[in-house]
């Protein structure tokens, strides 16, 4: 009954000594706190109560300063309301977030989060200088790491997570109560997309790719005039070209006048335009057929200060073109020159992004457009085009290239300095400085989230691809040289005096190394059962030193366990480590395995070296050795008994046995 109950003791007892009451910043909870709405609204003055519905949100109000009366700026939302939210490391981040009535984004606040590493880098993803990124942020922006957003430091799955749910949940709150994209949701993806492709290009550009044409003529009294030419006719266009405001005008106009139709917009520039707005003598001509366009077909289109046409002209005009007029095919504009001039002709074509949206064509975004070349793709080319880590840390692959050529090196070459280089290296760059080390919860978040956990980041898949391959046919070389905390137990048992060490007593130590298989078995268990309670972090000490946790209880496991390391040689590999674990049940399966040979069943040399414990004479425990080549590089350099041939060796033995006998016969007497 008492080993049944053990476990949940424990439990229960690590919970009470949980981190979490070092972790002052991020609340763990879902109550909104009326000083958290400040915090992410720090104009509002009062709040309104949490409203129900499709669209949950806390109105913000401020006293007007002139009337005295409060207004609604903006409002406050909390991201668990509009589901599906984005999976970050472990599970979804809930947020709380600020967006005032332009559509800006005034501050957000982190609520409640799983991540795996908060349990050992203590309250990372709080952190002031990456959530200060989405302060005074527009829902228009891409909200995409390392575009217009820098991630976390060995985090991109957790930022990505938090910036794709701010934007896409305050984009849901802006569509339903301030018309954000007004129209079906793929007439405001594509005319979000449209925008996105228009926003980049300069007024000469558009002139060079025919977007916009442009005539030179005269006015009646004579004046150089130049009207240029594009097609408005798309929210998207209308919205480039003059702002919402102006397009919302000219279109609304446009409908009253004429009834409606594809809409031109003319913009007329030079000595001659004047800066009032004027109908223009015009006609158009489509497949020989010539229509003079009516004095109700012009609309006031606005003074040109505003959107793309702002410095290009001096005031808009906008002609709704004739209900049989086919916009998408060529056709000719006409300026009729006053006073019986000749008249000026040119030719124009809706190109481009224009002639989508005027044959109601979508427009896809740029992640769209990949995710349909993915779809249609092989698997190389997949990964070729896309690669699920996204853009390729160059700099990070060659250094860790380089390091893990030198951990196979060292095994392969059985070489001692070279394994001690890639120790060294191991523990600076990917101990300390990248933070790149494997844990058991890589395991976990696998169970919980599948393979996305290593192929988002690249790194970590080299690292776990690495392991893998040569856990399954060599053993545990990666707890040889490229574990940082098992290249620590190292360093620390080479510069350990001697008369500290301890040997621990064969019996203690074969029943006491399968304390990490029963830690494994446990977390796995939580994991699976109960995937919101987390206790891998009180029994992965690396974390908190190379995280610098916070937490004062992992502190004190941390030490202990070094100070259990300096007195027994690798002392968490052999009884603690729970990823050591795992990879010891791998190995069982590993072909290439030490060689032995006669001598070692008379020599002990191998036995006392090992540090882990792993060899009783010729028998080693496979699922123990991590393969640290000493026992290997002494059979090479035919170290101890190995020296000697077996022949000699059995000589000596049967001479040791002889001696042994005639010193144990009783004297003879007569």
């Amino acid at each position: 009954m008492h080993r049944l109950t053990f476990p949940a003791v424990l439990l229960a007892a690590l919970l009470s000594l949980s981190p979490f009451s070092t972790l002052a910043q991020t609340p763990f909870s879902m109550a909104v706190q009326p000083e958290w709405l400040k915090e992410v609204m720090p104009m509002a003055e009062t709040f309104s109560e949490k409203e129900p519905g499709e669209a949950p949100v806390y109105r913000a109000y401020r006293k007007n300063p002139d009337t005295g009366a409060q207004e609604h700026i903006g409002f406050v939302f909390m991201s668990d309301d509009y589901k599906p939210e984005r999976v970050g490391y472990a599970a979804p981040i809930d947020l709380l977030v600020g967006m005032d009535l332009n559509g800006v984004i005034s501050n957000i606040k982190v609520l409640d989060y799983y991540e795996s590493y908060l349990y050992s880098r203590g309250d990372f993803v709080n952190n002031s200088v990456f959530l200060s990124q989405f302060r005074r942020k527009p829902i228009t922006d891409g909200f995409r790491v390392d575009r217009d957003i820098d991630g976390l430091s060995s985090a991109t799955v957790t930022s990505s997570a938090i910036s794709r749910t701010v934007g896409e949940s305050s984009r849901r709150v802006a569509r339903a109560f301030l018309g954000y994209g007004v129209g079906t949701e793929e007439e405001q993806n594509t005319t979000s997309n449209a925008l996105a492709l228009l926003e980049p290009l300069t007024w000469p550009a558009m002139l060079d790719m025919g977007i916009i044409r442009t005539m030179d003529a005269k006015t009646a009294e004579g004046v150089d005039i130049q009207l240029a030419f594009t097609y408005i006719g798309r929210r998207a266009l209308g919205e480039f070209f003059l702002g919402a405001e102006g397009y919302n005008t000219v279109e609304s106009d446009a409908a009253f006048r004429a009834g409606g139709g594809e809409l031109m917009l003319i913009a007329p520039s030079g000595p001659g335009a004047g800066n009032s707005y004027r109908q223009f003598p015009m006609s158009v001509e489509q497949d020989d057929i010539v229509r003079r366009v009516a004095g109700n077909r012009f609309s006031n289109a606005g003074n040109a200060s505003v959107g793309a046409i702002a410095g290009h002209a001096n005031y808009a005009v906008a002609i709704a073109m004739h209900p049989d007029f086919d916009i998408t095919r060529p056709f000719t504009i006409i300026y009729h020159t006053p006073g019986g001039g000749t008249d000026v002709r040119t030719d124009y074509s809706v190109t481009g992004v224009g002639l989508t949206l005027a044959r109601n064509e979508p427009i896809l975004s740029e992640e769209e457009l990949l995710e349909q070349r993915i779809a249609n793709a092989g698997f190389f080319e997949r990964l070729m085009i896309a690669p699920p880590w996204g853009e390729t840390p160059w700099v990070d692959v060659i250094l860790l290239s380089i390091l893990l050529g030198l951990v196979l090196a060292a095994f392969l070459r059985k070489s001692s300095a070279t394994r001690w280089t890639a120790m060294t290296i191991t523990l600076f760059y990917l101990g300390f400085y990248k933070d790149g080390f494997l844990s058991v919860s890589h395991i976990t978040s696998l169970l919980k989230q599948g393979p996305t956990v290593f192929t988002s980041n690249l790194t970590t898949l080299m690292i776990v691809s690495f392991t893998l391959i040569t856990t399954l046919i060599w053993g545990r070389v990666f707890c040889s040289s490229l574990c940082p905390f098992g290249a620590l137990q190292d360093f620390i048992a080479r510069f350990t005096p001697k008369r500290l060490q301890f040997k621990m007593p064969q019996a203690i130590h074969d029943r006491a190394l399968y304390i990490k298989y029963g830690i494994l078995a446990l977390i796995l268990t939580l994991a699976l059962t109960n995937p919101d309670i987390s206790i891998f972090q009180y029994f992965e000490p690396f974390g908190t030193v190379f995280f610098f946790s916070p937490s004062t209880t992992l502190w004190v496991i941390l030490i202990a366990i070094l100070i259990a390391c300096v007195l027994v040689e690798r002392f968490y590999c052999r009884y603690v480590c729970p990823l050591g674990a795992a990879l010891g049940v791998m190995s069982l399966l590993s072909p290439l395995r030490i060689k032995r040979v006669p001598q070692c069943t008379l020599c002990k040399v191998c036995e006392s070296a090992c540090p882990t414990g792993a060899i009783r004479r010729e028998v080693i425990d496979f699922k123990e050795c991590v393969r640290c080549d000493v026992c290997e590089i002494k059979l090479i350099k035919l170290a101890g008994t190995c020296r000697h041939p077996m022949e000699e060796i059995t000589r000596r033995q049967r001479d040791k046995q002889t001696i042994q006998v005639v010193n144990v016969m009783p004297p003879i007497t007569a």
